[in-house]
C-alpha cells in the first residue's frame, strides 16, 4: 500500500525533553522518514507510552503500525481513537487505510467515501495523490469483498531456514525442475557491509545493499545452505530477476548512485557465472527497468519498464530476439497494463501462461499476483490468484515450476511464519484450475561415460521452426528444456568430434505435464561396455501408460463388483480396519502427508489414496469424473457413455473445454463410476474435485489435505 507522510514538527518538543529522549525522537524521525516503519514503530511506541497526549507520537505510531504487517491491527485502535477527537478529512482517510489493511472492507469504503466527500470539488494540488489513492482504495475493497466470497484452496508456507532469515529475502527464481533456487538478499551478509549513497563504508548512517544468493535442492523438501554468487555481487544493488528454464542464463538487475536500474545477463559455464553484461538499448532505457522473464525457447523477453508512453507508472513489454539480439520493445497493451504499476512478469515454460504483479486489475491493495493466458494470440482478462495468496500487503515476483503444482513468491505479509521484513513463500497448487501442459526433458550428455558440453537443437517437424538452441553444462553434462504440445519435434544433439545424434519426439497430442529423464550417450569406437540407448518416445509411452485403470486391480482379492447392467468393474479396496471419519458429520479429515508431491499416475500411489480417503467427504466439495478435454469440443463424441448419462461441458480460461460426468460426495463413489466408464471404452477417465465452481485435481487437493488447511 502506498505511504503518505503525516505532518511532523518537533522543534519545540526537543527543547523541553531530556537528552536521552531527544536522541530517541531524532532516531525515530530518521527511521520514519526512510520508511523503516518496523524499527520506527518500537521507538514511537516508547515515546507514546511516556507521552500519551502527544498527537505527533500517536499518529506516527499509528502510521508505523499501518505499514508494519505484524502490528497493523493496532492501527485500527489508534486511528479510531484519533477520529473521535479529530474531525478532519485526513482522519477518515487514515482510518479507512487501517480498516482496509485489516480486511474490514465495508468500513474502509465508508471512510474513504467520507474523505472524498469532505474534500469536495475544490481540490488542492497537495490533495490529488491522496484522493487518487482513496478512490483506488474503494476499488481495492470492492475487489476484496468479491474475492473473500470466493476464497481459493491453497497451502501457503514460509520457505523457512536456511533461505529466510530475520533480514530481507525476496524475488525467488527457480529452474524449471526446481533443482535450483536463486534469490535476492539484503542484510548483514551484503557485499561491502553498511554503505552510504556514494557506496562508501558508513557504519553509522549506511545501509545494506542487495546481493544475489543461490541454493541447490538437497532432496524433495530441503534446500541447501545458500551462498552468494560472488561474480555477480558488487557494492551497489544486485538482484536476481529471471533464470532461463534450462538454468544456464541468469538475468540480473543492477543499480547504483548514477543508474536507476538496468537489466543485465550472465551465463553459466561449468561451475561459474560470467560477469554480467548489459542488455541492449531496446531493453534498457534512461528510465528504470527492473524485472524480466524469458520464454523456454529463448525467443521472447518480457520485462517491466517505467519508460514514457505506457499506460501507467510501470508497464510490461515484450521483445523478440532478432539475429541474435533483442529487437524493439512492444507494450503488452491494455489487456495486461493498467494506469497503475504492473511489474514482475513470469512467462511459464508453456509459453502461454503469464504471471505478473499489479496494483490494478482485481488487486485488493498494493501489488497482487495475477495471471493471463494467451488464447488465439491475445491475452485473456487477467485473473487474480485470489485470497489467501494475495493480501493487502505487497505480493510479488511469482514463479511456478514447469509442472505447475508449486509456486514461489515474496511478500511482507504478517503471519504465515514470516521471519523478516520480507520473506519467500511457497503455495500449492501453483495455478488455479488446470496446470500447464508440456514435456520437460532433462538429463545429461556423455562421451564415453564422461559428462560433456553439447548443443541441443529442437525443430518443429511441421514448419521446421528452430527452438533454442539449448546447451548442456560443460562440467556436469546436464541439460534441461521444455517443449509444448501441438507439434512433433526433432531433437538433435551435437558434441565435439562425434557424429550428431537425432531423435523424433512425438507430443502432438500430449494433454498433461510429463517429465522425461533422458541421457544421451556418445561412444568412441574403442570404448567398451556401451549402454543401450532408450528413445525419448519409449520413455514417453511408459510414462503416459502408468495411469491407474481396471487392469491394475484385477489381482486384488474382493475388488470385482457387478454393476446393474452386468458389467464387471473394479471396486477399490478400502482399509476397513481403520475407521474413516466423515468431516461432513464433524469428523477429522485423514492425513494425506505420505501422498503429497507424488503422482497419481503411479498406480501404487493411487491405491494409497483410495485406502486413506476413499470414504471421506468434505462439506462444500464434490467429486466428478472427467472424461475428456478438447480445444475443439465439437470433436468429442460420447455415444459410448449414453447409458451412463450426458457429460457436462465447461470452457476454461486456457481455451480448453472439459467434459465431466455425475457428482459424488466421496472419491470411492466416483471411482466406481470411473471404472464403469473405463469399461465402456473411456480409458482416460479420471476424478476431479470441485469447491463451488472452482475445479481442482486430486493432487492439488492432497496438498491442502482436501481443504483442511486454514485459508484465512
Amino acid at each position: 500500500m502506498k505511504s503518505f507522510l503525516l505532518p511532523f514538527v518537533l522543534l519545540m518538543l526537543l527543547s523541553a525533553m531530556s537528552m536521552a529522549q531527544k536522541d530517541i525522537i531524532e532516531e525515530a524521525a530518521d527511521l520514519y522518514e526512510s520508511h523503516n516503519y518496523k524499527k520506527a514503530y518500537d521507538l514511537y511506541d516508547q515515546l507514546y507510552t511516556k507521552n500519551p497526549k502527544n498527537f505527533e507520537f500517536k499518529s506516527r505510531l499509528g502510521f508505523c503500525a499501518l505499514y508494519y504487517p505484524e502490528k497493523k491491527s493496532r492501527a485500527i485502535e489508534i486511528f479510531e481513537d484519533i477520529k473521535r477527537n479529530d474531525k478532519s478529512p485526513e482522519a477518515d482517510y487514515y482510518l479507512a487505510k487501517a480498516y482496509h489493511s485489516n480486511y474490514k472492507f465495508d468500513k474502509a469504503i465508508t471512510h474513504y467515501e467520507a474523505y472524498i466527500l469532505a474534500k469536495g470539488n475544490k481540490i488542492k494540488e497537495d490533495d490529488k495523490e491522496m484522493l487518487r489513492d482513496a478512490k483506488l482504495g474503494i476499488t481495492n475493497c470492492n475487489n476484496g469483498k468479491e474475492l473473500m466470497a470466493n476464497k481459493v484452496v491453497a497451502d501457503i508456507k514460509n520457505i523457512g531456514s536456511p533461505i529466510n532469515s530475520h533480514e530481507v529475502e525476496g524475488v525467488p527464481i527457480i529452474s524449471a525442475d526446481e533443482s535450483v533456487l536463486i534469490y535476492t538478499y539484503r542484510g548483514e551478509k551484503s557485499t561491502g557491509g553498511l554503505l552510504n549513497d556514494e557506496l562508501k563504508e558508513d557504519k553509522i548512517d549506511g545501509t545494506y545493499h542487495e546481493d544475489i544468493f543461490i541454493s541447490n535442492r538437497v532432496n524433495d523438501s530441503t534446500w541447501g545452505v545458500p551462498t552468494p554468487i560472488t561474480n555477480l555481487n558488487t557494492n551497489g544493488n544486485d538482484a536476481a530477476i529471471a533464470l532461463s528454464p534450462d538454468g544456464q542464463m541468469l538475468f540480473t538487475f543492477v543499480s547504483d548512485v548514477k543508474n536507476p536500474g538496468d537489466i543485465m545477463y550472465s551465463s553459466y559455464s561449468g561451475t561459474e557465472w560470467s560477469i554480467p553484461v548489459k542488455l541492449n538499448s531496446n531493453i534498457n532505457s534512461a528510465y528504470w527497468e527492473g524485472s524480466c522473464s524469458i520464454t523456454a525457447d529463448g525467443r521472447y523477453l518480457y520485462f517491466a519498464s517505467e519508460r514514457p508512453g505506457g499506460s501507467g507508472g510501470r508497464d510490461l513489454y515484450i521483445s523478440e530476439k532478432v539475429n541474435g539480439d533483442w529487437g524493439p520493445a512492444k507494450n503488452l497493451g491494455a489487456a495486461i497494463n493498467t494506469e497503475y504499476d504492473d511489474d514482475a512478469p513470469f512467462i511459464h515454460p508453456d509459453g502461454i501462461t503469464l504471471f505478473f504483479s499489479s496494483e490494478g486489475h482485481k488487486s485488493i491493495g498494493g501489488y497482487d499476483i495475477m495471471y493471463s493466458i494467451k488464447k488465439d494470440n491475445s491475452w485473456i482478462e487477467p485473473i487474480s490468484m485470489g485470497i489467501p495468496l494475495n493480501t493487502t500487503e505487497d505480493d510479488r515476483f511469482y514463479v511456478i515450476n514447469a509442472k505447475g503444482d508449486v509456486g514461489y513468491f515474496s511478500s511482507n505479509r504478517a503471519g504465515t511464519g514470516g521471519k523478516g521484513e520480507q520473506d519467500i513463500y511457497t503455495v500449492m497448487p501453483g495455478i488455479i484450475g488446470e496446470r500447464p501442459v508440456l514435456a520437460l526433458l532433462k538429463g545429461s550428455v556423455y562421451v564415453d561415460e564422461k559428462p560433456v558440453e553439447a548443443k541441443i537443437e529442437v525443430v518443429k517437424k511441421d514448419n521446421n521452426e528452430l527452438i533454442g538452441p539449448y546447451y548442456s553444462n560443460s562440467k556436469t553434462g546436464k541439460y534441461l528444456m521444455a517443449i509444448s504440445p501441438g507439434h512433433n519435434y526433432s531433437v538433435k544433439v551435437t558434441t565435439a568430434n562425434m557424429e550428431p545424434m537425432e531423435e523424433i519426439v512425438s507430443i502432438e497430442k500430449l494433454n498433461k505435464f510429463v517429465e522425461v529423464r533422458k541421457d544421451f550417450f556418445f561412444y568412441t569406437p574403442e570404448f567398451a561396455n556401451k549402454k543401450n540407448q532408450i528413445s525419448v518416445n519409449a520413455i514417453l509411452d511408459s510414462l503416459l501408460n502408468q495411469v491407474a485403470s481396471a487392469e491394475d486391480f484385477k489381482n486384488d482379492a474382493n475388488t470385482m463388483k457387478t454393476l446393474e447392467n452386468g458389467t464387471k468393474v473394479v471396486e477399490p479396496v478400502v482399509n476397513e480396519t481403520k475407521p474413516v471419519t466423515n468431516p461432513c458429520n464433524g469428523g477429522a479429515i485423514p492425513d494425506f502427508t505420505a501422498l503429497k508431491g507424488k503422482s497419481l499416475n503411479d498406480k501404487t500411489v493411487y491405491k494409497q489414496l483410495l485406502e486413506i480417503g476413499g470414504n471421506m467427504c468434505v462439506d462444500g466439495m464434490e467429486f466428478k469424473v472427467q472424461v475428456a478435454a478438447y480445444r475443439h469440443p465439437e470433436n468429442y463424441k460420447y455415444a459410448h457413455l449414453s447409458s451412463i448419462g450426458k457429460p457436462e461441458e465447461k470452457g476454461y480460461p486456457d481455451g480448453i473445454t472439459r467434459f465431466t460426468m455425475l457428482s459424488f460426495k466421496t472419491i470411492k463413489e466416483a471411482e466406481q463410476a470411473r471404472q464403469k466408464m473405463i469399461a465402456k471404452g473411456q480409458t482416460d477417465a479420471w476424478i476431479v474435485g470441485f469447491v463451488g465452481d472452482k475445479r481442482y485435481t486430486l493432487e492439488e487437493l492432497i496438498m491442502t489435505n482436501f481443504n483442511a488447511k486454514a485459508i484465512n
